[in-house]
């Protein structure tokens, strides 16, 4: 029988999603799920994307769902004219994500500095946080035309590949989650469908669900809130706590979070094993230490005009 693995937010973390994937070992057939956000924050984003390529080298099925971080990143290689094949993203999604690339608070540059290019350290390029994001975006589109960003084709290939989400193993899998109005509904591909239609770029930014349950039966698992902030969106934090670990992922009240803040000084990778059941009770956890250093900002202090 083959198996069902999915993981949390790896962003850029290659190191700690190496030792994951050794604990796994993964093999032909089976199943690796990333709920999105495998860029940006951590230092080796490259070294991600060349992972995921490897493993399906090796026949294993790698399914990844679009983050925000995707998204921006997608966004931002067609300003540059990259050739990509984008068949399951709608368009609406993108409203936005080119002038988020910009923003420095959301970390791209990581993406682009482990690609090699160094122009990610020209502060000209980015919206810091006194700035106006879309007045200095329209600034910056017109250096985009003097910039190389553009990222190799098989990686381009593999991102044009994100999926909105994914239904399997009775679960819904989404990057971030559905806004409350969807999210009552009693048919989760219905919910997907309506959320879509009033507002798609919920399904990689909204944290408003949080605390609310489902109304359809499929358990959500979703990335994009690191556990460690969770207190700032549910006022009791009590079920992701314990002695082991401050804050772990755990299935509550019809939902699991596997962002477990891998790129943060106490973060680790979390993912876990689904039975084809899907059965919470039987769900196996495998949680690795962050291993990779923590990726510094050398311009941060611009944020601070």
């Amino acid at each position: 029988m083959s198996r069902f693995v999915a993981v949390g937010d790896i962003h850029g973390c290659s190191k700690t999603f190496e030792k994951l994937l050794e604990i796994l070992d993964l093999g032909r057939d089976d199943t690796l799920l990333s709920t999105g956000d495998l860029s940006s924050k951590g230092e080796d984003s490259r070294g991600v994307h060349d992972q995921l390529l490897r493993l399906q080298e090796r026949g294993v099925r790698v399914i990844v769902l679009l983050g925000n971080h995707e998204l921006m990143l997608l966004a931002m290689q067609r300003l540059v004219g990259a050739n990509l094949k984008l068949t399951s993203v709608p368009e609406s999604m993108f409203r936005g994500a080119d002038i988020s690339f910009f923003m420095r608070s959301n970390e791209t540059w990581a993406t682009l500095k482990s690609y090699g290019l160094e122009s990610a350290d020209n502060p000209e390029f980015w919206s810091f946080q006194h700035d106006h994001p879309q007045r200095h975006f329209e600034k910056v589109t017109q250096k985009l035309q003097r910039s190389d960003w553009e990222l190799p084709q098989p990686h381009l290939d593999l991102l044009s590949q994100c999926k909105t989400h994914h239904i399997e193993r009775n679960c819904l899998f989404v990057h971030s989650g559905l806004c409350p109005a969807s999210l009552k509904m009693d048919d989760a591909q219905l919910a997907v469908e309506s959320q879509i239609a009033v507002d798609a770029r919920d399904l990689c930014w909204t944290r408003d669900w949080l605390g609310h349950s489902p109304g359809f039966p499929e358990l959500i698992v979703h990335g994009h809130t690191p556990l460690f902030y969770m207190y700032s969106f549910i006022p009791d934090t009590t079920p992701w706590r314990d002695e082991e670990l401050i804050f772990k992922s755990v299935v509550h009240d019809g939902a699991l979070n596997l962002d477990s803040g891998v790129f943060l000084e106490a973060g680790h990778l979390t993912a876990v094993e689904i039975p084809e059941s899907g059965c919470p009770s039987d769900f196996r956890f495998i949680r690795v230490p962050r291993l990779d250093p923590v990726c510094k900002d050398r311009l941060w202090h611009f944020n601070h005009r």
